[in-house]
């Protein structure tokens, strides 16, 4: 289970590295692999240790704000939703997320 934390919380930490890229860079690249696979990367660990052993604290909310983080991301490379907007919102998100996994 401590090897699925990590990847989870290793994925994370890339994931807003990304988007801090993003915020400070010219304009959102057309490529986002990276930040699918990372977002995939969180919620399948995150579902891993809701089933295979005991489940993380505050499962549903932290799946719907991968989630969320995962949508707006989609918003903003389909041009439907401001760079800038995109990466507040995501960077907000992705730090309460790792402020839970600070303090399991």
């Amino acid at each position: 289970m401590v090897a699925v934390r990590f990847a989870a919380l290793a994925a994370l930490v890339v994931w807003l590295g990304g988007i801090l890229a993003i915020l400070f860079g010219d304009a959102l690249r057309r490529d986002q692999l990276i930040t699918y696979a990372c977002g995939g990367t969180v919620f399948l660990s995150l579902l891993v240790m809701k089933f295979v052993g005991p489940p993380p604290r505050a499962f549903v909310p932290r799946a719907v704000i991968v989630l969320v983080m995962l949508a707006v991301a989609l918003l903003a490379t389909l041009n439907r939703v401001p760079v800038s907007t995109f990466a507040a919102l995501d960077l907000a998100l992705g730090f309460v997320l790792l402020f839970w996994y600070v303090h399991e």
